[in-house]
């Protein structure tokens, strides 16, 4: 039960703001329509004779059967009237014949029109019934109370039993005019945020050049957010830029001083200096100069410089997993990898196998035991899944392994002598074959990220 009123709550309009805004006016349209029908009927409509129902004349001559009683003797005539109300299921009023004083047994004064009713039908000498609007009128009926003598009148709300085929057809066009307009409005004003919203998500996933287009043209409070959200996007891909440019410039920079380094741990060698101390040295020198090999790599592929050429899948995959087989093992772990498609596509195959390398290497750097490589395909993307059985991360940390310098487990990156560059390289190196990246945490445990690129990649037979 909880879990159907859960799917019902997913599926109300209410939870969009095109819902809420679409039903809001819906509704005031409907209502609107509404009391102007019932308005028009009860304050507008002429005087017509209406047939009399032999039960409301009992009621009205028992109330003057009741006046006789002897507790009554006491009491005035509008409390009395009052009291009699309920009978009669409307408003008694009694008007004095003699100076045509109308008495009333409470509630709201009457309008001039229903005043006028009752002083024209006190001339009638037998029971009729009137309706002007929605409130009919009927009577008199006479009496005699305190030496003077009295028309009664029974004043009631009577809604019509039945609509008239006009306003069927009023109220059908008004419905289907308010739904239409209502519909129309909700969706103009909704549509310039889902564009704003669609090109945040763009934005989000590294789309710099994203921008808001038709929604910026707009004269209204959404016009200018859209303008300012593409000022927001102009000055992150500016500052994008920047440090990609910065990214490449250092590391070009450094190359220099750290071929000047390596040249004199050379000379230092041949001066039999401290091997202690030159080792740890050369140990950090070539660490360096695996970064900056790196960041030259990452600068490249988020450049967008690639060598797109035919190649046959197996034969670039090959290598690549010969070398990962052999490292597990080295680690004493194991590798399983499915049956590579025989199918030609076209990448850049220096970046292609940079992507899947550091994939692999990552996954059995962080598996217990086996890391796993399948195939899949479907009508718009093929895909590489890389799945290994360690510890896993969470959604949160899925997210952000991609980033340049981002290491989920501190220590154990610090051990493996990891700097979060391989990852990114990964990424860069997928978006520039057009495909995505993305990790997750695996069914029975561990890390599954899955390199899709689309199907666009295959040569045209």
């Amino acid at each position: 039960m909880v879990k159907l009123l859960g799917q019902l709550r997913t599926l109300s309009p209410t939870r969009a703001i095109m819902g809420r805004l679409f039903l809001w006016f819906w509704a005031t349209f409907i209502v609107t329509s509404l009391l102007a029908i019932w308005g028009s009927r009860l304050f507008f409509e002429d005087l017509q004779v209406v047939p009399i129902k032999p039960r409301e004349i009992a009621a009205m001559t028992l109330v003057i059967d009741r006046m006789q009683f002897r507790r009554f003797n006491n009491m005035s005539l509008p409390n009395i009237l009052a009291r009699n109300s309920r009978g009669v299921r409307g408003r008694l009023v009694a008007v004095n014949l003699s100076d045509k004083r109308l008495i009333s047994g409470g509630g709201p004064p009457l309008r001039d029109n229903d005043k006028e009713d009752l002083l024209r039908l006190v001339e009638q000498t037998s029971p009729i019934a009137v309706k002007r609007g929605a409130f009919k009128v009927l009577g008199p009926v006479f009496f005699e109370r305190d030496n003077a003598r009295y028309a009664l009148f029974t004043v009631k709300l009577e809604m019509p039993e039945k609509q008239t085929p006009p306003i069927v057809l009023f109220l059908s066009i008004a419905l289907i005019t308010t739904t239409l307009l209502s519909w129309l409005f909700a969706k103009s004003l909704t549509n310039p945020i889902l564009h704003i919203q669609g090109s945040a998500k763009r934005l989000a996933s590294g789309d710099w050049q994203t921008r808001v287009g038709k929604a910026a043209k707009r004269l209204d409070e959404l016009g200018h957010l859209a303008r300012d959200f593409n000022k927001m996007a102009e000055q992150l891909e500016s500052m994008w830029g920047s440090q990609k440019r910065l990214l490449a410039d250092v590391s070009h920079e450094l190359r220099s001083p750290l071929a000047r380094l390596q040249m004199a741990l050379g000379l230092a060698h041949q001066q039999n200096v401290d091997p202690e101390t030159l080792a740890r040295v050369e140990r950090e020198a070539d660490r360096m100069e695996a970064l900056i090999s790196q960041l030259l790599t990452l600068s490249r592929a988020e450049a967008g410089e690639a060598t797109m050429q035919k190649h046959v899948l197996s034969r670039v995959l090959n290598d690549v997993f010969t070398d990962a087989a052999f490292e597990a093992a080295n680690m004493n772990k194991q590798m399983s990898i499915e049956d590579i498609p025989q199918k030609t596509v076209v990448i850049d195959s220096m970046m292609f196998c940079r992507a899947v390398e550091n994939v692999l290497r990552n996954a059995i750097r962080h598996s217990k035991l086996v890391t796993q490589v399948t195939f899949s395909e479907d009508a718009h993307h093929w895909y590489v899944h890389i799945t290994d059985d360690g510890d896993g991360l969470s959604n949160e940390e899925c997210e952000r392994i991609f980033s340049p310098f981002y290491r989920a487990t501190l220590a154990r990156e610090r051990e493996s002598g990891g700097v979060g560059l391989g990852l990114s390289i990964a990424k860069a190196a997928v978006e520039l074959h057009h495909g995505r990246i993305n990790a997750e945490p695996a069914k029975h445990g561990g890390l599954r990220v899955t390199l899709s690129f689309p199907t666009s990649s295959l040569p045209k037979s």
